[in-house]
């Protein structure tokens, strides 16, 4: 893994939670709680994120619309995307913008670990 695992999450609380559980499994971690912020932190050629943990409903941006543009730009067209949301989100909505799995909320942070961990391993 060479960028960090990017969080793009609006609940402080939450997003503090997966970067702490993050960083304990050995990542490195960035955290945005904008959608404006994530879709610029996504495309960041300075520190590309390996992997984004993405929440959908965000202030100014919503999460389908960061998927779906994310998936335009070659940088970022293999990166895997983990949405991660309160919504019950059906698969095929998750497959047609692009994302790689989903995990509703309340998650379980071993869940998520695990699925970082699988997504981030089969990219290698």
């Amino acid at each position: 893994m060479t960028g960090p695992v990017l969080i793009i999450e609006d609940e402080p609380d939450i997003a503090e939670v997966l970067c702490y559980s993050l960083e304990r499994a050995g990542f490195t971690t960035r955290a945005v709680l904008t959608g404006e912020e994530g879709l610029k932190a996504s495309l960041d050629r300075t520190n590309p994120p390996s992997l984004i943990l993405l929440d959908l409903l965000l202030p100014g941006m919503n999460g389908l619309e960061i998927c779906r543009r994310l998936r335009k730009e070659q940088a970022t067209h293999h990166t895997p995307i983990v949405i991660i949301t309160a919504k019950v989100v059906p698969n095929d909505i998750s497959e047609n913008v692009g994302a790689n799995y989903y995990i509703v909320k309340p998650f379980s942070v071993r869940e998520v670990v695990g699925q970082v961990r699988s997504l981030l391993n089969s990219e290698s």
